[in-house]
């Protein structure tokens, strides 16, 4: 991993394989770092140019950085990709950098990102029990009981190896700061946007967006999808058969061809 210093925050990244083509940025959701990607990695750089990066905060150095949020997140990106000279890309956001994900695509315009993937995010109006934990997230004497009952909902008592791995190894040092920081952005973007759904109905210039998820067979989820997309020829979705909330560690083949296909 490499670091950088963009708009005066230390940022890490790797930038790997080549290509002509659009670059695949691989962003992770709030209290994930780029190891969410190390499954899907190998799938992809033989073929592609692709980037990891994370967040302020959420690279090698834990240490607490100062408040920030959508904005500066979207920042953060634009400034890595352009001291890489990245013209181009098409973005793989995971979870609720899905937000960020769109805003990116708002700014840049599809001349510089014609495409995006979403990885599991809730495409209705958030659920009051997922705004209640996440209001949580904000309470210092219960942060720490929500977060344990959103990974336990995550990992599904799922016995992949890197699902595990990701959980149990990879996600520690995230602290109180950015738990909270994460409840507060994502709240703010329910509230502002409504839905990921609406956001998208709301870009400047539509584009191909293509939603990989795997939560368990729901018709109204199903139903919701596929209505949104009859209105919206640019969306499309895959329901994969897996069991967590992270089909990039647990399907990785399978999200690679997800994502070929739509490069294609």
């Amino acid at each position: 991993m490499y670091t950088i210093t963009v708009n005066g925050a230390q940022l890490t990244f790797d930038d790997q394989g080549l290509d002509n083509g659009p670059a695949i940025l691989l962003l992770t959701g709030w209290g994930h770092d780029h190891r969410a990607y190390d499954e899907l990695l190998p799938y992809l750089v033989p073929h592609h140019r692709v980037i990891r990066m994370d967040w302020r905060g959420h690279g090698i150095d834990r240490t607490p950085a100062a408040d920030f949020g959508l904005t500066e997140q979207v920042s953060d990106v634009i400034g890595l990709l352009d001291a890489l000279s990245v013209q181009s890309i098409v973005p793989v956001a995971h979870a609720h950098a899905g937000w960020t994900a769109l805003e990116i695509a708002d700014r840049l315009g599809t001349g510089r990102v014609p495409s995006l993937v979403i990885i599991d995010l809730i495409m209705s109006a958030a659920p009051a029990e997922f705004l209640n934990g996440i209001r949580d997230f904000r309470d210092p004497q219960r942060w720490q009981s929500s977060r344990l009952e959103f990974l336990r909902a995550w990992l599904s008592g799922s016995d992949n190896e890197a699902v595990n791995r990701h959980i149990r190894s990879e996600m520690g040092g995230f602290g109180f700061d950015v738990w909270a920081r994460a409840g507060r952005v994502i709240e703010d973007a329910y509230a502002t946007w409504g839905s990921p759904m609406s956001r998208m109905e709301k870009l400047a210039e539509p584009r191909r967006v293509h939603h990989i998820f795997c939560n368990p067979e729901r018709t109204a989820y199903d139903d919701l999808h596929q209505e949104f997309q009859s209105r919206n020829p640019w969306f499309s979705y895959v329901r994969l058969r897996g069991t967590t909330h992270f089909p990039q560690l647990e399907l990785p083949a399978q999200v690679a061809a997800e994502i070929t296909h739509l490069l294609s």
